[in-house]
């Protein structure tokens, strides 16, 4: 029976939270938040008195995994401090705002004999999975076009959503830090680091992210040698039923490939592929228990958190500038957190 402590009531911990309750094989026995309000919903949920101090759950010796679902500016310390202690860790994305928060995790994993997964649900995904192996064995032949649409409509209290909109000292941005982090990473996942980014970032559908100067759709131009990838994330107030929300579309040599909600479809036609092995987030969540009881690697883990780092700071930059960024990156300064901020060891709300 794996131990799991909780820590922080923000970004996923409202889904990850369940699907740890109701894996047979773990339980949840503690949990922490700062923020009073939060900490008192978490409590609610699973009859737990919860800490408002992090170390109490992270240096309890009944816990074996903790589950960090924080704002993204106390993640370096968490993850730090919980492998110290000898727990395995699930980090929500994105695993830090900055890029010298990034490298110092980096740092800290590499010398960890510990398990951390970094949740990317995307990379568990059979039809994402499908998608990549077509790519590594040339099955399209040379891709001219790949598109990522991840605007995800939403409707209700806005400021009562997990942990958006806040000030970008806090998570580092906007949408393009939430949603987009999924989409740069299945990017950087499928043909590694571009040679140069373009990126426009707006406030269309939602004031709350425009008082905090931060954008509620982001969207990205990723030059490679022979194409250029364009994501787009956010959040709109779609009233559609017929809303897309993200798909991926491909143009190859005699192919135009969709990857959707709906499947996997080859110029109009549906292709097989195998039942997923869990639904969403519960995959990743089976797949840490997996590593750890197998001695693996996670196939997410900070690494891929820093190239994701990289080019959404790079991505800030040419919204900021107006002007394409050239990678690999050469100033690492993000354009919305002052300087003396890139690494922040007091809470912020």
């Amino acid at each position: 029976m794996y131990r799991i402590g909780l820590i922080g009531n923000r970004a996923h911990q409202n889904t990850y939270g369940p699907i740890w309750h109701e894996r047979e094989d773990c339980k949840i026995v503690a949990a922490a938040e700062h923020h009073k309000s939060k900490a008192e919903a978490l409590s609610q949920l699973y009859g737990l008195e919860v800490a408002r101090n992090y170390d109490a759950v992270l240096e309890d010796p009944n816990v074996d995994i903790v589950s960090i679902c924080t704002d993204f500016y106390l993640k370096r310390t968490l993850i730090k401090k919980a492998l110290a202690c000898g727990k395995h860790v699930l980090v929500d994305k994105a695993i830090a705002r900055t890029v010298v928060e990034a490298r110092e995790i980096v740092d800290t994993v590499a010398g960890a004999s510990n398990k951390v997964l970094l949740t990317y649900p995307s990379r568990f995904s059979p039809t994402m999975i499908r998608l990549k192996e077509a790519f590594d064995r040339g099955e399209y032949g040379r891709i001219s076009a790949y598109a990522h649409n991840s605007v995800k409509q939403f409707f209700g209290d806005l400021m009562a959503y997990v942990s958006y909109p806040t000030p970008a000292v806090q998570n580092g941005g906007g949408e393009l830090m939430n949603l987009g982090s999924h989409t740069v990473d299945a990017l950087l996942w499928f043909f590694g680091m571009p040679n140069r980014v373009s990126c426009q970032v707006q406030n269309l559908y939602f004031e709350e992210y425009a008082q905090f100067g931060t954008e509620d759709i982001a969207t990205l131009w990723c030059e490679y040698p022979d194409f250029t990838a364009t994501l787009t994330a956010g959040r709109s107030k779609a009233r559609s039923k017929d809303a897309t929300f993200d798909c991926v579309n491909i143009t190859g040599e005699g192919a135009w490939v969709q990857v959707d909600r709906l499947g996997y479809s080859v110029n109009g036609k549906l292709v097989d592929t195998p039942p997923p092995r869990a639904a969403g987030m519960a995959a990743g969540v089976a797949h840490l228990i997996d590593c750890i009881e197998q001695d693996a690697t996670p196939v997410t883990s900070a690494e891929e958190g820093l190239s994701v780092a990289l080019l959404t700071t790079a991505a800030y930059q040419a919204a900021h500038t107006g002007e394409p960024v050239t990678l690999p990156l050469q100033n690492e300064q993000h354009p919305l957190i002052d300087a003396e901020d890139h690494v922040v060891d007091r809470l912020l709300d």
